[in-house]
């Protein structure tokens, strides 16, 4: 057993050896304040019994192609949320260009599982196209995360119904961006810049945060 210390919220954490490959490193999600914290096989890590609540080790939270796939050390990763392949797979090469380790998942629901694990630094969704399209609750799930969780990863919808790089249109979504897909062409533009301006926002937030001494 490995033992960590939540980066978020402090508290302790331990993870099964056997959820760590040699020489790989994966995200835990913190089961109490769902902070995403890397951890790297290393045999100087403190190892304990099991503290973790059992809800954080039911077997479909860490179900292996789930809890490893997303984590590529020293990198960063893009989930791809699309049943269309050949969007899926003009959208693999446009985040590869940007430095991603792109994974499509084209089932709403897988999506949602791996989600709830984090450790995806960029994440893209299609507008639902009805009442019946499982994509309506993984556009629900992303829109109901919290503000803290949604920091931890860049939101971009697809959608024919608003315009590229619509600020409004992306707030009432909750997402950071909204591209349409006629614009993919110009997609790596567009993504690079808001990726830098959340960053941009969110270092000065957290510098005021600091001078307050809130964090």
């Amino acid at each position: 057993m490995v033992k960590i210390t939540c980066e978020g919220c402090k508290s302790s954490i331990n993870v099964p050896d056997e959820k760590i490959p040699a020489g790989k490193a994966v995200r835990v999600v913190c089961p109490r304040c769902q902070h995403a914290n890397l951890v790297k096989s290393s045999k100087s890590q403190e190892r304990a019994p099991l503290e973790v609540p059992p809800q954080a080790l039911e077997p479909e939270d860490l179900d292996e192609d789930l809890f490893l796939d997303a984590l590529h050390e020293g990198g960063r990763t893009a989930l791809i949320c699309t049943g269309d392949s050949d969007r899926a797979g003009k959208l693999e090469q446009l985040v590869s260009e940007m430095g991603f380790g792109p994974i499509t998942e084209p089932d709403p629901d897988r999506a949602v599982r791996r989600l709830r694990h984090g450790g995806y630094d960029l994440v893209i969704l299609e507008e639902p196209t009805g009442a019946d399209d499982r994509a309506r609750v993984l556009l629900g799930f992303v829109q109901h995360l919290s503000m803290a969780q949604k920091r931890e990863s860049f939101f971009c919808l697809l959608t024919e119904h608003e315009r590229s790089m619509d600020s409004f249109a992306a707030f009432r979504r909750q997402v950071d961006l909204v591209i349409h897909p006629n614009d993919l062409e110009r997609g790596k533009m567009l993504l690079e810049r808001e990726l830098k301006s959340k960053k941009k926002f969110y270092r000065v937030f957290q510098d005021a945060l600091n001078e307050r001494g809130q964090i």
